[in-house]
């Protein structure tokens, strides 16, 4: 009877393990597609565009496309149209209440548009990044009806790197994006509607 006891606590020990280390594995996995962006683009226009980050998005040109692929761990289809120079100052002088630089709208989900440097807090649109988002080295074109977008989130890898040394799931302060159970994974998406800020109305 106590070698049956002691085999039953070895199994449930065994099987605890397991799980853990599954869930451990898992995380890991999630951690690590959340780096890389690869999206492909059909529409049409001519626009070539590069973003450090929260810290600058730079471009030129116009484009309207549908793309679809992996965006930062997960895979999906957006309408895009994305401005930038000389045609957002076209675009400004027509609705001098909604002037930019670059803008970029997502179908229905609304607009983001900034002034080129620090599009974090220089942001008058109805959409923004989360933080874990502020380091997202990004570029693509559109040229004619087919494009290209690539990119790598530092802070999405230093999330991995530090999810390493997380072996226990209660653990939630090494998990910097916040995204490590099935919950939280649930609600990610790489836009959020603005924040509401003191004295800040989101426009239309």
């Amino acid at each position: 009877m106590a070698r049956a006891g002691h085999l039953r606590l070895v199994a449930a020990a065994a099987a605890a393990l397991s799980a853990s280390a599954c869930t451990y594995a898992r995380d890991r996995l999630h951690d690590f597609a959340d780096i890389f962006r690869l999206e492909g683009q059909v529409g049409y226009g001519l626009r070539a565009h590069a973003n450090a980050g929260e810290l600058a998005h730079v471009g030129l040109g116009s484009s309207r496309q549908w793309s679809a692929g992996w965006v930062y761990g997960q895979a999906g289809t957006q309408d895009v149209t994305e401005d930038h120079l000389p045609f957002s100052l076209v675009w400004s002088i027509l609705d001098p209440e909604k002037e930019h630089v670059h803008r970029l709208t997502l179908g229905t989900d609304g607009t983001h548009r900034c002034y080129l440097i620090f599009p974090g807090a220089l942001n008058p649109g109805t959409l923004e990044k989360d933080e874990i988002r502020y380091l997202d080295f990004e570029a693509g074109f559109l040229a004619g009806v087919v494009g290209i977008e690539a990119g790598v989130s530092v802070g999405e890898f230093f999330d991995w790197l530090i999810g390493l040394v997380k072996f226990d799931p209660s653990w939630t302060f090494l998990d910097i994006a916040g995204d490590d159970s099935p919950e939280l994974r649930a609600g990610r998406r790489l836009w959020f509607p603005r924040r509401k800020r003191e004295g800040f109305i989101p426009p239309n």
